[in-house]
């Protein structure tokens, strides 16, 4: 077994336990999380920007939106990045904690199904064991973050700010890296929601021990850093993207409570995460220390 995490266990082996986190991210700046569409920009500021007689099209890019039109903010992007953040820490600091592997590489690709779980079990990165790889199953997943709460920014109807889609538009231009001047008719424009936004956030794991829970603790606090802050989302460098990140609740089923659970589900004919036991608030702070102090202990072995 792994010296970092001796007590690892994959996703698929006997039930030990399924955790639920919930938790809000607040906006604390402008965030662009694009989609690769555009829409053409038909607004005021753009034709009286235009001053030549051959009108250029000019395009917004669009944001994440839900089924409503919503900003929302998509589970694999929230993993994307607390997977990167976990790396861009740990790897220089022991490689045991976090690793990112070629695994395109004739070493990975002629392993047999026996040398890929012994791999896992016994070579791979804390950050590989919990994220996964490309043929080891992740142990969390992330679901989308919808929107929980509307603000109103008329501060912003200059910049095109849609009360009704919670968005407004920020315009640039391409910058020679030579002259450092404007380049001319290179104007582009992207969608971008406001501070004050609070997302929900949902994560859920199983068979989670509590040194990978203090794990992803550590990756979901990096949105409250202020020396390395975790950012999401494009423009970071222009101070986009910083949100806040605090934990609402946890639910918690353990193997002990599996059966009284699945009798619960059939009596009430669901089997939702609010038949689990859901730590109230003295005791979810008591637990969050507890994974902490596990991985703190790790991070000390491995100096």
């Amino acid at each position: 077994m792994s010296e970092i995490n001796p007590e690892f266990k994959f996703k698929g082996d006997e039930f030990m336990n399924r955790y639920r986190i919930i938790g809000t991210i607040t906006s604390k700046s402008p965030i662009h999380i694009g989609t690769g569409d555009r829409r053409e920009d038909n607004s005021q500021l753009e034709k009286e920007s235009d001053n030549n007689s051959d009108k250029e099209r000019h395009f917004i890019d669009k944001i994440a939106r839900d089924s409503e039109g919503s900003p929302y903010i998509p589970g694999s992007t929230l993993r994307g990045v607390i997977r990167n953040y976990l790396l861009q820490i740990f790897r220089s600091f022991n490689r045991k904690i976090a690793d990112d592997k070629n695994y395109e590489s004739d070493d990975f690709k002629n392993m047999d199904q026996d040398e890929q779980i012994e791999y896992i079990q016994n070579k791979a990165s804390l950050l590989e064991q919990v994220f996964g790889t490309p043929f080891c199953e992740t142990k969390v997943d992330f679901w989308d973050a919808t929107l929980k709460n509307r603000v109103d920014a008329p501060e912003l109807k200059t910049k095109g700010w849609d009360n009704d889609r919670k968005s407004y538009v920020v315009r640039s231009v391409t910058i020679d890296p030579i002259t450092g001047a404007a380049e001319p008719h290179k104007l582009y424009s992207f969608d971008v929601i406001p501070s004050g936004l609070q997302f929900e956030v949902n994560i859920v794991g199983q068979n989670l021990n509590n040194i990978e829970m203090g794990f992803l603790l550590f990756g979901l606090n990096g949105f409250n850093s202020e020396i390395y802050p975790l950012t999401i989302g494009a423009m970071a460098g222009r101070g986009f993207g910083r949100m806040n990140f605090e934990p609402k609740s946890i639910y918690y089923l353990p193997k002990d409570d599996l059966p009284n659970w699945s009798k619960l589900a059939l009596d009430l004919n669901h089997a939702g995460y609010d038949l689990f036991l859901q730590l109230p608030s003295a005791d979810l702070n008591k637990m969050i220390t507890t994974f902490k102090d596990a991985f703190r202990k790790i991070i000390r072995r491995a100096a």
